[in-house]
């Protein structure tokens, strides 16, 4: 099962005349294909009958973790965004909207995803750019930061991994096989340790 949750970005844009004739033609993504699959985020552009014209590696196996049970190249829930961006150009052709959207897939793992209209140079088509990021990956990333800043030990490392994934006191006890008192006592000792190097930093 698949939860999200959503946001809109509202940019006005205005019509700008061109004094000469422009030659329209088909953009050739594969030029892009070696920058694309540096992105640390997946990035997937859709023509605008659902056609997947590009993703990177990153959007394939995010797309999978959204699809779940299916094998659709593009998820419905990413299509969904697609169709509210073609609706919203229909009624308001003068803004740019970027639509953004959480989704909470098994295990609470957290996708964010990012639509918004691209428009290729030269081109007489448009396209949808969507951008999707691992949130859990970029959390647990952090985590990891901040356990190298904070002077963790190894099992405070563990428990603050974990904590920083939304995980519960309970839920950390039964990974790391200790008593939720322990786990309580590890966060005690991690929060006075975050405490202390934010204090040295102001100061």
């Amino acid at each position: 099962m698949v939860t999200s949750s959503s946001s809109t970005t509202v940019h006005t844009s205005l019509p700008i005349k061109s004094t000469y004739q422009e030659t329209f033609t088909k953009p050739d993504f594969s030029l892009l294909s070696a920058v694309l699959e540096g992105f640390a985020d997946g990035l997937l552009i859709l023509a605008l009958d659902g056609t997947c014209l590009h993703r990177n590696q990153k959007g394939k196996a995010l797309c999978h973790t959204l699809n779940q049970s299916s094998n659709q190249e593009v998820p419905d829930c990413l299509w969904a965004m697609c169709n509210y961006l073609l609706e919203g150009r229909d009624l308001f052709p003068e803004h740019s909207f970027v639509l953004t959207q959480d989704f909470t897939c098994a295990e609470n793992r957290c996708i964010r995803a990012r639509a918004q209209w691209l428009d290729w140079p030269h081109s007489a088509d448009s396209y949808f750019l969507v951008l999707l990021e691992d949130q859990t990956l970029t959390a647990q990333n952090s985590a990891l930061l901040e356990a190298l800043q904070y002077d963790l030990t190894p099992r405070e490392r563990d428990v603050w991994l974990l904590k920083r994934a939304n995980r519960s006191y309970e839920a950390i006890a039964l990974e790391l096989y200790i008593t939720v008192n322990t786990v309580k006592r590890h966060l005690k000792s991690i929060y006075a340790k975050r405490k202390q190097v934010l204090e040295e930093m102001v100061n």
